[in-house]
């Protein structure tokens, strides 16, 4: 049975990668011949000085953790695989990655062949990533039959299609060999597996079979090293973080098409950036997979799966797409076809072996054009205009996907994390500590993040009291561990966090708007954790602005709440970024530097997105129950609006509160509901007057 996965690696293991990367000594290393002789060592260097200075793990993890990820048990081995749900109106789509790339391969080509109706599935090989560890070496043959189970699993008897490259067409072909009738369609972008009785013959196979025999006396060493000794491989690269980019490195070099010097020096920035490589290598580092990436090699040889059997004849219907592959030259269609059922073969003009990496769009487009042929099955509905308009949408969704992760890099150079980070039950929780006396801690609003309260307020109160800052989860830079949580959720892990940090008394809990409905939670349903409550333009009541059946839908689908946030979130977000703040801040201005200085770029990105709609749908429910306590709370409890409060009404959610909660008091003051970042002084001089009250 598959359980939800999310990604969240300890700090203890990333400070130990690191510190192993920071100890590499470079003096022991001469250069041999550049490129020619391994990996240039210039551009080992500039990757791993981009690794110590700007490289960030938890915004990629961020990123990763907004995918659908899932893990299950399928004959005793455990895998992990992301399942982004289609409507149903095509078949299930298996993409297998191979070495030394891994899922994150296909994060481009998700989204629209999900818009185009498969439900897609892209698991991480046995051993690779968060996968766990075969007992022993399995090669592609036995991964054919658990990539099969897995399928089954999920799909029952539906039949599927799969597409893969390296590893991925090797393990599909198995899949084909063994499982014909469960299998509509097999794509591939390299011809990695024939049946042992295809031989050359023609002109051009010869000179292909010729072409290749050379290059791999020259390129092969890795896979001789990794087919018959990966343990002593193992050995050397277990404990070196270097090691492994420098392995990987090189074939990414070595095996992508782009422009190479006069010294066999690839281009590969003109393909990859910095963090797409390290992302991709810590995969192997974070779980300590690389050991077990390389039995691959050996499973193939101790399973004699190098070829098919004499005689065999794949049967399932097959699409090539035949990129240019400077290292692993493509055989020609008369040779492949030998052994597959091809029914499509695109020459392709550019692109390497990472196809889906250096070429994604050409490679979407001919598993597109393939699949559509195979793609109504049995139990599907068939579409009519539809399917017309599926590629033009479809198009724009993949667009608006590249958009989004562009945008989300940009904002987190823009606004990096400011704090340290402690792990709490539920999430991994960022936050700033400063000063020193008796304990202040301040939670933000909505779309917000801990930078709202730099305005002043933090300064002011710093003198007199440790003042700690915390982003919510799912905002920020603060981490769920497990689903986005929305209010009486968020209130469980802050007091959590409290306890976590072992203060030498109960804090002031200050919260602003959505915060405020936070922190009250922690108050009626955690009593003891706080001493008091200062709530900034709080909201107190069910704002009865949802449908229940809205709200119900939005978090009872994760996946689709993920797909519509990692799509369409950003672009819709930046678009309205000036009118929303503009409304939420009114009738203040919104100051210039507030994307930036106040934080307010991070509720642009997938993530915060993703936690806001969360926190939207569950704000009736939550709140109801809250409401409920509120006569029973005995600590002292201060509320501040601005008189022209234009998000919550004062004269609702302040009057109600106040009426609720024994001894609660009121304050009025100029401005908006922005009072953190607007109005600094008269937040700070409110805090103050209950910290005065409830910390003596």
């Amino acid at each position: 049975m598959a359980e939800p996965f999310f990604i969240a690696v300890l700090d203890d293991r990333l400070a130990a990668i690191r510190a192993k990367v920071e100890a590499f000594d470079w003096s022991l290393m001469p250069d041999a011949g550049g490129w020619q002789s391994g990996v240039g060592l210039a551009d080992l260097k500039r990757l791993v000085d981009y690794w110590l200075a700007d490289y960030d793990w938890r915004a990629q993890e961020r990123r990763l953790n907004m995918l659908p990820q899932f893990t299950a048990d399928v004959q005793g081995q455990s895998l992990h695989f992301i399942h982004a749900r289609g409507d149903g109106s095509r078949p299930p789509l298996l993409l297998l990655h191979g070495w030394p790339g891994s899922f994150l391969e296909f994060e481009a080509l998700i989204a629209p062949l999900v818009a185009d109706g498969h439900d897609v599935v892209v698991p991480s090989l046995p051993g690779y990533a968060f996968s766990g560890r075969p007992v022993s070496p399995i090669g592609p043959k036995q991964t054919a039959e658990l990539m099969h189970g897995l399928m089954v699993e999920l799909f029952g008897t539906r039949r599927y299609l799969v597409q893969g490259g390296d590893w991925g067409a090797a393990i599909g072909g198995w899949m084909a060999h063994a499982h014909p009738d469960a299998i509509a369609g097999l794509h591939v972008n390299m011809v990695l597996l024939q049946a042992k009785d295809a031989v050359p013959k023609k002109p051009d196979e010869v000179a292909w079979a010729a072409k290749r025999a050379k290059l791999a006396k020259e390129e092969t060493g890795y896979s001789q090293e990794q087919g018959t000794r990966p343990q002593t491989l193992g050995v050397a690269m277990s404990d070196s973080p270097v090691g492994v980019a420098a392995w990987i490195l090189e074939k990414f070099g070595a095996w992508t098409d782009v422009p190479r010097d006069a010294h066999g020096r690839p281009d590969l920035w003109q393909a990859f950036d910095e963090d797409l490589l390290l992302t991709n290598i810590m995969l192997y580092l974070v779980e300590g997979s690389f050991v077990t990436s390389t039995w691959m090699y050996r499973g193939r040889v101790l399973e004699d799966s190098g070829t098919f059997p004499a005689g065999t004849r794949i049967t399932v219907p097959t699409g090539v797409a035949v990129f240019p592959d400077p290292v692993f030259p493509p055989p020609p269609r008369s040779q492949a076809q030998k052994t597959y059922d091809i029914v499509q073969w695109t020459e392709m003009p550019a692109g390497g072996h990472f196809a889906a990496l250096e070429q994604p769009e050409l490679l979407l487009a001919d598993m597109r054009r393939f699949f559509a042929s195979r793609s109504v099955s049995d139990d599907a509905p068939k579409r009519s205009i539809a399917l017309r308009s599926a590629g033009i949408i479809a198009a724009a969704l993949a667009a608006a996907a590249v958009y989004t992760r562009a945008t989300t890099k940009r904002i987190e150079q823009d606004v990096p994390a400011d704090g340290r980070f402690i792990d709490v039950t539920g999430a991994r929780i960022h936050y700033v500590d400063r000063g020193a006396g008796p304990p202040i801690v301040l939670i933000h609003g909505l779309g917000a993040q801990l930078r709202n309260f730099s305005y002043g307020v933090a300064d002011a109160l710093a003198d007199t009291y440790r003042v700690i800052l915390v982003d919510r989860p799912g905002s920020g830079y603060s981490v769920p561990t497990g689903e986005q949580p929305g209010i009486l959720g968020q209130s469980a892990i802050i007091a959590g966090l409290i306890d976590t940090l072992a203060l030498d008394r109960p804090p002031l809990l200050v919260g602003h708007s959505l915060g405020g409905a936070v922190a009250l939670g922690v108050a009626a349903h955690h009593p003891g954790t706080v001493a008091g409550l200062a709530l900034l333009a709080p909201m107190t009541q069910p704002p009865g602005s949802m449908p229940a059946s809205v709200a119900n839908a939005i978090e009872s689908n994760p996946g689709g709440r993920a797909l519509f946030a990692n799509l369409l979130g950003t672009p819709i977000s930046r678009a309205a970024y000036g009118l929303r703040w503009g409304k939420i801040f009114a009738p203040d201005a919104v100051p210039a530097d507030f994307a930036t200085r106040g934080g307010g770029g991070l509720g642009d990105r997938p993530v915060a997105v993703n936690a806001a709609l969360v926190e939207l749908a569950s704000a009736d429910v939550d709140l109801a129950a809250i409401v409920s306590r509120y006569a029973d709370l005995t600590i002292p409890v201060a509320l501040l609006y601005g008189r022209d409060d234009q998000v919550i009404a004062p004269s609702i959610d302040g009057d109600r509160a106040v009426a609720a909660i024994p001894g609660a008091t009121l304050e009025m003051t100029d401005g908006g509901h922005m009072l953190p970042v607007a109005h600094p002084q008269a937040s700070a001089a409110s805090v103050r007057r209950c910290a005065e009250h409830v910390l003596q």
